[in-house]
């Protein structure tokens, strides 16, 4: 019988907000996770940040001298997080095999089946020594699929003690939703739209990141009409697979203004919570738990929202101890070992493809 050998793998995630850098080391065999995962965090440098966020697709893209000034910053500060985590470990971690990076994510279109993923897999490798696999995405839309979501096999074996079928829900800009079943089927989409609104409606209002501590929301009163208005959506309705752009429902928050800053912060936060009880519908049977994780699950509006509505065991990340910021990363360091090791990652009840599919694009380590 074949075994597959461990890998030592880095996973480096950084997310499209451009507010934090994660790298993760874990030991897998592209089937379990065989070690406690080590992770660090650091935000961008407030300069690349504000470049970041004030990039604009297609424009800023097609001018190759700042996209070449872009990359080479994105891969110096993704590749100094890396750097420090390996110089944290070496004494007892001497090698690691392989890294998994996520780039930044500029752009994903459904329909034009392209994926703007930003930092050089060739350049990681260069700078770090050690292979690096990435386009994930890309691979997945090359074959049919959409591209997103590509983490349910490292649900799969990071849940794999908890009883089933279980369902996780990842309240980033976007809100995901991954199931696996009793026999560790895998089915994962898009529910529509997570905290994005919440904070745009903030920063827009207040002055303020975020709602921290779901305190505006909080203060105010849900507007039943505009949500029913909300809930309407298209997408919402829209069987799975199904995959969303952070930038797609954007419209939906002129249909907002006119609210108080508190009941408009109530009233999106319903939203992302009644938006999760319409994909229910979509599921093969009624999850035993639901796991909740991203940003929006330190977000106690949300939290205490979902628990009263959802009619079953509602836990948090950190709940079940597991910390929620090194996850994509793990993540990603997961799929690199599948991808070595030719296992798939993506599946027709994820993204969509046709068969199940491995991916990832590799880059050796240049000799000169």
């Amino acid at each position: 019988m074949h075994t597959l050998e461990p890998k030592v793998s880095l996973g480096l995630y950084a997310d499209s907000s451009a507010t934090y850098i994660n790298a993760c080391l874990i030991k897998t065999d592209g089937l379990d996770i065989l070690a406690e995962p080590i992770s660090l965090t650091r935000s961008y440098s407030p300069e690349l940040k504000e470049r970041l966020l004030h990039l604009k697709y297609p424009d800023d893209v097609a001018n190759a001298d700042f996209m070449t000034e872009l990359n080479r910053d994105l891969v110096a500060e993704h590749g100094a997080v890396a750097e420090e985590l390996l110089e944290q470990v070496s004494r007892h971690i001497p090698k690691v095999d392989v890294v998994g990076y996520s780039g930044h994510l500029v752009h994903l279109g459904i329909s034009d089946r392209q994926a703007v993923l930003w930092g050089s897999g060739t350049d990681l490798a260069q700078k770090l020594h050690i292979p690096v696999i990435n386009r994930f995405i890309q691979t997945d839309l090359q074959a049919g699929g959409m591209g997103h979501p590509i983490l349910s096999t490292f649900w799969e074996a990071a849940m794999r003690p908890r009883k089933k079928p279980l369902a996780i829900i990842s309240l980033g800009g976007i809100t995901t939703l991954t199931y696996i079943g009793e026999l560790g089927e895998q089915y994962a989409f898009d529910v529509g739209v997570g905290c994005l609104l919440l904070d745009r409606w903030l920063q827009r209002h207040m002055d303020v990141e975020m709602d921290f501590d779901g305190t505006w929301a909080e203060k105010g009163r849900v507007d039943e009409r505009l949500l029913a208005y909300l809930m309407k959506t298209p997408y919402l309705a829209q069987k799975p697979p199904k995959s969303l752009d952070r930038n797609d429902f954007n419209h939906l928050l002129d249909h907002v203004e006119g609210s108080s800053p508190a009941d408009g912060a109530a009233t999106l936060t319903a939203f992302i919570v009644e938006s999760i009880l319409t994909a229910c519908s979509f599921l093969p049977q009624p999850p035993l738990e639901w796991i909740l994780t991203g940003g929006g699950a330190l977000n106690p509006a949300i939290v205490l929202r979902l628990k009263k509505k959802l009619g079953a065991q509602v836990s948090t990340i950190s709940e079940i101890n597991m910390p929620h910021y090194n996850l994509n990363a793990a993540g990603y360091a997961f799929l690199a070992v599948r991808s070595l090791m030719g296992l798939p990652i993506t599946f027709p009840t994820t993204t969509g493809v046709s068969e199940p599919i491995s991916g990832g694009l590799y880059h050796a380590v240049s000799e000169e």
